[in-house]
């Protein structure tokens, strides 16, 4: 197995941290891009097992940090750029997926860039969705867990926000109250037109997998069936009694990948080798 760490060029003079695995083979192999979602990063729970179990399967698996998740290349799990978080949005998470499709495709490496793959977890699912209606580059998508809209999880009333600039969101893993900015609210409505997940799914003529549990408190299953709804080459698969991360917790317990996010990956195989 080959297994590389390296830092490109992010946002607003942030690094974006970046490892892929593969297994040395004299055929290319088809990429996949993962995408982590809100307070998460690419090393959250068993993330590094599931790259393996891909990169195992003839996969080359890269995953990323966004310049402004919040963590460091020092503390690659902890939040500890509490100001990049705050000055983080969707937009800006919008450009360097392309920022990292960009890199892989001038990259010298033994891949089938044809065939490129992206997987979005939650909020990542859905930036997974606006880069693929965009981007022919990308040959397949595949959501664990997304979201289906953006503004809809906007406040209704957002004066407060406006006036102190800023709102705090609880973390109850790690007990910090983390600040988003205005600007996350206001560069949505700078950028809604590229950043409006219903109206740009109907743009998607890849074939796309949804993966949702039927227990997850965050992200309802209505949310996945609206992604189908929208989406013409759409393919929904069912987690029954799991919940937002498919069983996984950070840090990860056991040796081996959660029966649940098990599945999961399995099902994101067969689709990716499908014809």
């Amino acid at each position: 197995m080959i297994e590389q760490h390296l830092e490109i060029e992010g946002s607003n003079g942030r690094k974006i941290a970046i490892d892929y695995r593969y297994k040395t083979t004299d055929k290319l192999v088809t990429p996949i891009v993962y995408i982590h979602g809100f307070k998460g990063f690419k090393d959250w729970g068993s993330s590094n097992k599931v790259a393996d179990t891909f990169a195992e399967n003839g996969f080359f698996y890269l995953k990323f940090n966004f310049s402004h998740n919040g963590v460091t290349q020092e503390n690659p799990i902890d939040f500890v750029d509490l100001e990049a978080f705050g000055n983080n949005n969707y937009y800006l998470e919008f450009l360097e997926l392309g920022l990292i499709i960009d890199w892989l495709e001038k990259e010298n490496l033994p891949i089938d860039f044809s065939k490129l793959a992206v997987i979005g977890h939650s909020r990542g699912g859905g930036i997974a969705l606006l880069r693929t209606a965009q981007d022919t580059r990308i040959y397949k998508a595949i959501t664990w867990a997304s979201v289906s809209d953006f503004e809809s999880r906007f406040p209704k009333d957002v004066s407060e926000w406006e006036t102190n600039g800023v709102v705090y969101i609880y973390n109850g893993r790690t007990e910090q109250n983390m600040p988003l900015n205005f600007q996350f609210y206001s560069s949505f409505y700078a950028h809604k037109q590229v950043l409006d997940i219903p109206k740009r799914c109907l743009d998607i003529t890849q074939n796309v997998l949804v993966i949702h549990g039927t227990e997850d408190p965050v992200v309802g299953m209505e949310e996945a069936k609206e992604i189908c709804r929208k989406v013409k080459y759409a393919t929904l698969e069912i987690i029954e009694n799991s919940g937002h991360t498919f069983g996984g917790f950070h840090p990860e317990k056991g040796n081996v990948l959660p029966s649940d996010l098990y599945k999961v990956v399995q099902l994101s195989i067969a689709f990716l080798l499908k014809l």
